[in-house]
């Protein structure tokens, strides 16, 4: 196998990178050769820069006689320039390429001819997105993997671990500790943190990589009970385990991947969890600390965690067993092979 990708990186701090760098790790452990487009890791065989339309030389040189076929993981998902690659990837090659896209935008017909006269396969981290493309594209086989977190690191921690992490990122012992990790964006509706009183304790862990909100970032960082982390955490696990709830917000589509990783991050964890119905988390089983909401009832977020403070037993953690990465590997070499 052949991973092809422009978004593998060291930093995981975003989730089309957690995607691409998880899976081509974990692959190149199997024999699957990594190669790096116009983006630097530590661990790619080789690394190239190419052009939009990945019609370089260099690149089919890195690819070479590799045995096996692609597996193509582009960070702008389903797009026409996505498309155009993929195309191309697989008539230079004369190989079958499988493309992941992890978020999804509607297609338009020219998008659509392009990737069915590559006669790629597709490969969808959600169950919306599997039924949106074996419509848009008939002609395709699409493969759906359950997917989306390392459960080796994403861990409960008992009580008197929690309260040592609590200390170690200054957290306060009297509060209940409110977490969200992703992007500093109006759209992924970060506002609802704004409306919260003292006795919550908010902790926002915003990637680095994206551009921020600056007018939002100074309205959150003018909250004397919430704390903006802007820089990359290697152990961001930690972050989880210290915290009591964790809220994902996001309403508007298209302002996070199929599968939302920090919720199943978090579940991983066994936090409590405020969540929207967004793509995979509609899909979800119900479980004792898990409260999903309309989207029209996020925005009263104060009595939606005084309501889960509540809550004595929490069983997240089912969530994330079924999703554990390790669970979709043997299934992707089956796909691309």
């Amino acid at each position: 196998m052949i991973i092809v990708s422009d978004c593998v990186k060291d930093n995981l701090d975003e989730g089309c990178i957690k995607v691409a760098s998880t899976v081509s790790k974990r692959l190149k452990k199997s024999g699957a050769k990594v190669v790096a487009v116009n983006c630097n890791c530590n661990y790619a065989d080789q690394s190239v820069s190419a052009n939009k339309a990945f019609t370089n030389s260099a690149l089919y040189e890195a690819i070479g006689n590799a045995k096996g076929n692609i597996l193509y993981i582009p960070f702008a998902s389903n797009t026409l320039g996505s498309a155009i690659r993929t195309f191309n990837l697989a008539k230079k090659t004369k190989k079958r390429v499988s493309v992941i896209f992890t978020l999804r935008w509607k297609m338009n017909c020219m998008t659509r001819a392009i990737l069915q006269l590559s006669h790629c396969q597709i490969v969808t981290i959600s169950k919306d997105s599997y039924e949106y493309f074996s419509k848009e594209l008939p002609k395709l086989k699409v493969f759906n993997v359950t997917t989306g977190v390392d459960i080796g690191k994403f861990h409960p921690v008992a009580e008197t671990e929690k309260k040592e992490l609590k200390k170690k990122y200054q957290l306060p012992a009297d509060k209940t500790i409110v977490l969200h990790v992703g992007h500093l964006k109006h759209e992924r509706n970060i506002d609802v943190f704004l409306n919260l009183d003292d006795k919550m304790y908010v902790v926002l862990v915003f990637s680095g990589t994206t551009e921020h909100d600056n007018e939002l970032e100074k309205s959150l960082k003018s909250k004397s009970n919430i704390r903006v982390i802007d820089n990359y955490i290697p152990c961001i696990e930690e972050l989880y385990q210290a915290s009591d709830v964790y809220v994902f917000p996001i309403v508007e589509e298209n302002n996070s991947i199929d599968v939302p990783l920090s919720v199943l991050e978090a579940a991983g964890c066994n936090c409590k969890i405020i969540s929207t119905n967004y793509k995979e988390v509609a899909y979800f089983e119900d479980t004792k600390g898990l409260l999903r909401v309309k989207n029209e009832e996020i925005v009263g977020l104060q009595p939606l965690l005084e309501r889960i403070v509540g809550m004595n037993e929490v069983s997240t953690y089912k969530i994330a067993k079924k999703y554990d990465w390790s669970n979709a590997l043997s299934d992707l070499q089956k796909i691309v092979d």
